[in-house]
Order: structure tokens, then sequence, then C-alpha cells
């Protein structure tokens, strides 16, 4: 295979910003996140602008460019337009961000009003991805969300009324209590919006969440249902023409998401705010999770690093991997080769050739990618990559 270099994949970094506040948590959720105060939320704004500028001067990235910023949480569309304007003010006065394609901003229906979106419009957000869940009252009120249905259809209302044409709603399946039938009826209501992109994937259960302490009572899809409300929900998109380029995601024609694009590639990102990640010169870092941790070291003037790692060459190829078979296209070998000097054909030849022979991995001169029956197992093809 003849292999091209490309210089500009280097060049190339995106922004993620954790707002970690949230009116209620949700039962399944394991992120980050705390209580909503705007007392706390002004503290926290503060230290995230000063950590954006102490990132930027001691990893000396001051001035670079950026293709996408994300917003997520949390529930980041909770911060004022103030502090949002703050923020931003910031990203300008640290990063070169005239070659931004996408900033998005995650939200969730009850917290979508005009006023407040119509100033974050202006002030570039140009994708919101909002939080639907499901359209189904009684499972709305099992996960612990604070809206209803109702409330989705009246926040997607506002959007669009705003302006915002670049909006994704995020859909769970695999839901407790819910049946083939009822999976279904949720994603059809969804795709009746015409969003411009839908991400539709499994609950899981994590620990230290309510779902995860209460995981003996909870009425569950078995294995075989799960399959069916995600090959059939597959089917169902795809007819209605939003094109599956990620095993969970799902857009209309030029609406894939430019920010996980970017993830997936194992391109370089900052992250912002407690928990966020950052993954630089092949070294990763996290954030700490407190909010008081993470201040006090941004006001002493240090970075509020919880775990640094610098990847193994192994480590860093199986990452590659796993992130890029996420992809329907698959794994470019020739971002692979300019990453690592190697081919993944010559790297992982035998467990490529495993999942070949089982019709799990499909190849072609420019990609190597999971089948879509591959795509249905893909956590158990992913761990076999590890080191």
């Amino acid at each position: 295979m003849k292999v091209k270099s490309n210089p500009a994949i280097t060049e190339q970094f995106s922004i993620y910003i954790h707002f970690p506040f949230c009116i209620k948590k949700c039962n399944y959720c394991d992120f980050v996140s705390y209580k909503f105060a705007s007392h706390d939320t002004e503290q926290y704004v503060h230290c995230l602008t000063r950590e954006i500028e102490l990132f930027a001067e001691k990893n000396f990235v001051k001035g670079v460019k950026i293709v996408s910023i994300f917003f997520g949480g949390g529930t980041p569309s909770l911060i004022s337009v103030k502090q949002l304007t703050r923020v931003f003010e910031t990203l300008n006065s640290v990063f070169n961000l005239s070659s931004v394609k996408e900033i998005t901003l995650e939200a969730n229906p009850e917290t979508v009003n005009k006023a407040k979106f119509s100033e974050f419009k202006k002030l570039g957000i140009n994708r919101i991805s909002m939080g639907a869940q499901s359209f189904n009252d009684k499972t709305l009120k099992i996960l612990g969300r604070v809206h209803d249905s109702k409330k989705i259809y009246e926040a997607y209302s506002i959007l669009r009324k705003v302006g915002f044409f670049n909006v994704n709603l995020d859909l769970m399946f695999s839901l407790p209590e819910e049946s083939i039938e009822d999976a279904i009826s949720s994603l059809k209501k969804a795709i009746a919006l015409r969003p411009e992109h839908i991400s539709y994937y499994s609950l899981t259960i994590e620990k230290g969440t309510n779902f995860y302490r209460n995981r003996h009572n909870l009425n569950l899809p078995n294995q075989k249902e799960e399959y069916l409300q995600f090959s059939k929900g597959i089917k169902l998109l795809e007819s209605e023409g939003y094109g599956r380029y990620e095993i969970s995601n799902f857009a209309l024609n030029g609406f894939e998401s430019v920010h996980n694009i970017h993830y997936w590639k194992n391109l370089p990102y900052f992250g912002f705010g407690v928990s966020a990640a950052s993954f630089l010169r092949r070294r990763r870092s996290q954030n700490y999770f407190r909010i008081s941790s993470y201040c006090d070291a941004v006001l002493k003037q240090t970075l509020p690093k919880r775990s640094t790692e610098r990847l193994t060459d192994l480590h860093a190829k199986a990452e590659h991997m796993i992130l890029g078979l996420r992809m329907i296209k698959g794994v470019n070998k020739n971002l692979y080769y300019y990453r690592f000097g190697t081919l993944p054909d010559y790297d992982f030849s035998e467990k490529i050739e495993f999942f070949k022979k089982r019709h799990l991995l499909k190849e072609n001169t420019k990609y190597i990618a999971l089948t879509k029956k591959g795509s249905f197992i893909a956590n158990g093809i992913f761990e076999e990559f590890l080191p």
C-alpha cells in the first residue's frame, strides 16, 4: 500500500470543557456532577478560566488552532450568559479560534429558554446536543430525569425558533421496563422531529449509580431483546436517511460530529474543568474530581492534574485501533502509518486475521473496519487489542 504524509494532522486540536452542575443526578449517571447553585458556579468559572490560561502557558500551546469545542457535563446549559461570555473571552485570548468548525453545548430540555439560547447562539454556539433519553414518560421517571416528553418537544421547538439547525438528540435503549416496541416507538418520535443527528446508545449500569445500587430490582431487557432494539433501531434510522458513521451515532449527510470524529481519530485534545481529560504528545492526563481540589490547585498556579500517563508504543497503537474501529469507516491505515511508522496489519496481524476469518472485521487498501456483525459485539473485540 502507498502511504502519504499528512503533516496537517498534528495541527488539529479540540477542546472539551466540563461544567459539572446539575439540577438533579439521574439514576444511571456516573459522570462527575454536583447539585447546581449559582454561587458555586461563579467560583468554578473563575477557576476554569484560570486553568485554560495556565494550561496554554505550561504546555506551550498558546495560539494553536482549534477545530472544535464541546461543553459537556453535568448540564452546561445551566451556565449563565455572562459566565459563558467570560469562558469565550479567555479561549479567544489564548487560542486561535478562527478555524473552529463546531461548538457544541450539551443541554437538558428543562433548561432551554428562548432568551438565554439566543445569547448562546450569538456567542458562537452552533450545535446543541440535547439529552432526551426517551419519549416515554414512565421511563423518564424511572431514569430520574427532571423533564417529561412534553418538555422535549417544547425545548426542541425553541431551539429551532432561535436558529439552531444542527441539533443532536441523545436516546437510550435497553431501558428498564421497556419492550422492543417501546424503544422503537421512542426512536420514531425522535426521528419525526428531524434533528440533524441522533445518538442511539445502550444503557450501561455503572458502579456508584442509583441503578447499580438497585440493580437486582431492575427489569432490564435480556440480551436478545437488547440486540433487537439496537438492530431494529439501526434499520429504522438508516431508512430515514440517518447515516451510521459510528457504532452509536447517526447523522443526516454533512452533520457528523466534528468533535467526536476528532476523538475517534485519536487526535490531540485539551480538557478543562473538573474530571476533564487531555491528550497531548502521547501523554494523557485527567483533572481532579472534587471542585475544592481543582480550584485549590489552579489558584496556586498549578495545573489540577490528579493523574498523568505517558502511553507506551503498544498502548498507543491499541488505543488508536479501538477508537478507530468505533467508526463505521474504520481505522485509516494512512493515519496509522503517519502516527506510528508501521501498519496495523503488521502490529496486529494475528488479531486482525482471527476476526476477519470470523467475519467480525473487514479490510480494504485504506481501512480496517468492524463488520455489521462485529459492531454488535464491539466491546469484546476491543478488549482483544489491549496489551
